[in-house]
């Protein structure tokens, strides 16, 4: 088992000559290149006392727990034990003394790149030139255009993908652009959403017209209500008044206080940083949904982390859906329904810093279903950068703004021919009836791979969630097709085929990013062998020395310290354990090879 991480737990045979227990344990750490520990009894240190059970017997557990803090680097006892120093690379320097070293590499898994058919042909002009002129991959405004358009539909329109079944998926889609912090991933949703900017913007100028008119219309119906209230005010002092006189007084003014001005409502299309209760509020007033656009994931995602925001983490659960509903209830807020829930996350994070969530996930100690919940995350291959300068195709943009304005104001029942069944809030779609073949086909494939119990749980989970991605997106291919006057009815056979090519697609980045975060150690491995191989790093670097250079995954110092014993494995480093004459705490040092060291110093 080279690969394993072996921990000796010696014994401190300190009243017996030599110390036989402490010497031979060090011995067999060292020429197996293992951790090793001894126990330490503090004040408590008697003559017999010697080994581990000892050592709980005089202590407790903790005592023992707190010999094993500093692994895996080596552990030595506190000065009042013996003082040791254990020099395990005499030789280091010494290039004859090292063996070749290993190839390791820091290669991600391919990914499928993003064809030109798999973007909507309206946008395509569009996409192609924002990625063309700020140089960035065209996944990412690609991936960005199609999650801005689902939040467009939202509620408003959902597909049942079965020709007789009730169920039923809304186009709600959640996703992110996963890219090193240089690989312009903000620019690119920036530029996207300036479409978003433009609605809300309109938006905005209609509510402040509309609000005009409701302050004018609320006047005129509180003085309204003013005079009804002092005519039935003197109907009723009146000895003279007929009684009917006074309910029909009474009944006018009812009936005035039923039918006030009603109060107009701000449309909005995106929030970046709500509270969920504040978020609640917006989308009660905006059914349809809302997406929550953040520049960066990582923070949105440590939020839901952090202890007491339980309740915020079941929220955006419930909201993936688009479905479901929720009720919260506060003393000071009162009571505030969303009848119907639809939130849309998206944003950007960098490959280090989806690692953990990513492994949490794959280790099942935080898997609830959260990050699979982002179908639409694409880690493309970063382009061969050229200087570009040039001016903006706007006929592209206007054309693709049209379109999202036509999307944004389609009436899916009367333009799409959407059916409303009564009782139910929600309008729906179904397949063409060769789309249906397409999906029944599909979806058979789909599950047939799902009960592969050789697969990943966590890939398993993400994969499942493609039961709902791939009729969302053909749902949403097809409306887009509606809104540029190309297709009519039933979603067809051309937009399933384009979801599920887009599945295959997506599916390739998903496999990426979880191989990425399940391989971490080999990974941060190669990315040190590169480090190295550019002079980073003298000989005689330590664990710690790496971590303070903050480079990408090699952050976390279990992360380090593997990637470490992966490279002392591979011959490219030899370690050497050394503890201070003065006791205390031993320092882990590395030393590079040599032949290395030689090769980079002749390509100079």
């Amino acid at each position: 088992y080279p690969k394993a991480h072996i921990i000796i737990a010696g014994d401190d045979d300190h009243n017996t000559k030599g110390n036989p227990g402490r010497t031979k344990a060090l011995e067999a750490a060292n020429s197996i290149n293992a951790s090793v520990v001894f126990p330490d009894f503090g004040e408590n240190c008697t003559e017999k006392a010697t080994d581990f059970n000892d050592l709980y017997c005089l202590n407790g557990i903790e005592a023992v727990r707190k010999c094993f803090e500093e692994v895996p680097e080596l552990v030595f006892p506190s000065k009042t034990c013996t003082e040791l120093h254990i020099q395990t690379d005499k030789h280091a320097k010494n290039p004859n003394e090292w063996q070749d070293p290993e190839e390791i590499t820091a290669e991600l898994l391919q990914v499928e790149p993003l064809q030109d058919e798999l973007i909507p042909e309206p946008f395509r002009e569009w996409i192609t030139d924002i990625s063309n002129r700020m140089q960035c991959p065209v996944d990412y405004p690609a991936a960005t255009v199609i999650v801005m358009c689902s939040i467009l539909i939202g509620t408003r329109c959902s597909i049942r993908p079965k020709s007789k079944d009730s169920w039923q998926v809304v186009p709600n889609l959640w996703g992110g652009l996963v890219g090193n912090p240089s690989a312009l991933k903000t620019p690119s949703i920036q530029e996207a959403t300036k479409m978003l900017t433009k609605l809300e913007n309109k938006a905005f100028e209609k509510f402040e017209a509309a609000q005009i008119q409701y302050q004018r219309d609320l006047r005129s119906w509180e003085m309204k209500k003013k005079i009804y209230e002092d005519e039935l005010k003197n109907a009723l002092k009146s000895k003279k008044s007929d009684p009917v006189v006074a309910e029909e007084v009474e009944s006018r003014l009812n009936e005035h206080e039923d039918n006030p001005p009603e109060e107009p409502i701000m449309k909005r299309y995106s929030t970046s940083d709500s509270t969920v209760p504040k978020l609640q509020e917006l989308m009660s007033c905006n059914p349809q949904g809302l997406l929550v656009l953040r520049d960066e994931l990582h923070g949105f995602l440590m939020s839901l982390e952090q202890e007491g925001r339980e309740g915020d983490r079941a929220f955006h659960l419930e909201g993936w859906s688009g479905q479901g509903s929720y009720t919260q209830d506060r003393i000071g807020r009162g009571t505030i329904r969303s009848e119907l829930l639809c939130e849309s996350v998206f944003g950007s994070i960098q490959p280090a810093r989806i690692i953990p969530h990513i492994r949490q996930t794959l280790s099942g100690t935080a898997n609830d279903g959260l990050v699979q919940r982002f179908q639409v995350l694409v880690y493309p291959d970063v382009n061969k950068w050229s200087y570009v300068d040039k001016i903006p195709d706007k006929d592209a943009e206007n054309r693709a703004f049209r379109l999202i304005q036509k999307l944004n104001d389609m009436d899916f029942i009367k333009d799409a021919g959407a059916i409303l069944e009564e009782g139910n809030k929600i309008p729906y779609l179904r397949f063409s009836t060769d789309g249906q073949e397409l999906f029944r086909a599909w979806i058979s494939d789909l599950e047939g791979r799902l009960r592969n119990n050789d697969e990943i749980p966590a890939v398993q989970e993400h994969l499942g969630k493609y039961r709902s991605l791939m009729p969302s997106m053909a749902l949403i291919h097809h409306l887009l097709d509606v809104a540029d006057g190309k297709a009519s009815g039933p979603v067809s056979f051309k937009s399933a085929k384009l979801a599920a090519a887009t599945c295959d697609y997506l599916e390739s980045h998903a496999r990426r990013i979880y191989h990425m975060a399940g391989n971490i150690t080999q990974r941060a491995a190669g990315s040190l062998t590169e480090k190295i191989k550019l002079g980073k790093l003298d000989d005689g670097f330590t664990a710690r020395k790496i971590r303070q250079k903050n480079w990408s995954m090699l952050t976390d110092m279990d992360v380090i310290k593997g990637a470490l014993g992966e490279l002392v494995e591979a011959n490219w480093l030899r370690r050497e354990d050394i503890s201070p004459q003065t006791g205390g705490k031993t320092k882990t040092i590395y030393w590079i090879n040599t032949k290395i060291k030689n090769s980079l110093a002749s390509k100079s």
